[in-house]
């Protein structure tokens, strides 16, 4: 149908015939003319629904890479997520690691330090069983020499794997003298002879006196002489006097009861080694030790 006619009368278009046999071909006829300018004002308003239509289209498909996609930010917020989740396992990690090396280190303390307990335990063990030992081996020697002690002439001490045997110094001696005297000789006899029954024993033979100094005796001139020589002094001062007691001692140990001489031992105190501050007879003594004898050293 042809939009230009006005009428309103409905016109159309001759339809070309085919030409008959024979005939030359029809000329096509020129389409009818219009209203100027009717179809060139249609062509802008369709151009412009078809670009909207278009453009709508356009922005339908194109939807989804303008506007956010909810999953890349849901994928976001995971990946965040595990990251700190896995940071955080990280550290909890690392602070387990740290742990760990401090239990290691202190359960290596703790078995270094028992270690440490267990071998002095061990020794300490060791030591009281010898200690227990000795104590035994001494209070044997005790009895072996307590039947030589007369009542009030001495004393035993057990002192470790040591006894030692007190005798008073007014028992064997005189005064500021180291002479034996004959009960001395008798005293000493009897420890001599319970001495021989310890051949494993060491005796140590210790001369003491008090603070008292010796009394030096006083020159007496003869009648109608102006000046005397002053008469000799043995025993000038409690070093001396203990000494010389000492090996009185020891020289009756060897000589007379005929203990062997390389178990003897003399040693002097002097007064330095009191027994009591109060009491000076206590400390006026000859103290017998009997140890462990010492190995020989001579080859």
């Amino acid at each position: 149908m042809n939009d230009d006619n006005e009428s309103g009368i409905l016109v159309y278009p001759r339809m070309p015939m085919p030409p008959r046999r024979g005939e030359p071909p029809r000329r096509a006829e020129p389409p009818m003319p219009g209203p100027r300018g009717r179809r060139g004002r249609g062509l802008p308003i369709v151009s412009i629904v078809v670009a909207a239509v278009a453009g709508g289209a356009g922005a339908w498909f194109l939807r989804p890479a303008i506007a956010p996609d909810p999953r890349v930010a849901e994928t976001t917020k995971r990946a965040t997520d595990a990251e700190a989740a896995a940071s955080a396992q990280k550290t909890r990690a690392d602070a387990l690691d740290k742990s760990l090396e401090s239990a290691a280190k202190a359960r290596r303390d703790a078995e270094a330090k028992l270690a440490v307990a267990e071998t002095a335990q061990t020794e300490l063990a060791s030591r009281s069983a010898d200690e227990a030992s000795q104590r035994k081996a001494a209070e044997a020697v005790q009895t072996k020499l307590r039947p030589a002690l007369d009542r009030g002439t001495g004393t035993l001490v057990v002192d470790g794997a040591d006894v030692h045997v007190r005798l008073a110094t007014g028992a064997l001696f005189k005064t500021n003298d180291d002479a034996l005297t004959d009960h001395g000789k008798a005293v000493l006899g009897k420890l001599a002879a319970a001495l021989k029954d310890l051949p494993d024993k060491q005796v140590l033979i210790q001369g003491h006196t008090d603070d008292t100094p010796v009394a030096l005796p006083k020159p007496t001139p003869p009648r109608g002489a102006r000046s005397v020589a002053a008469p000799a002094v043995r025993f000038p001062t409690n070093w001396e006097l203990s000494a010389a007691r000492a090996l009185a001692v020891v020289h009756y140990f060897q000589d007379t009861a005929k203990l062997d001489p390389s178990r003897l031992t003399a040693l002097a105190f002097s007064q330095y080694a009191p027994l009591s501050k109060k009491d000076r007879s206590v400390n006026r003594r000859i103290e017998i030790v009997v140890t462990v004898r010492r190995p020989a050293t001579a080859k």
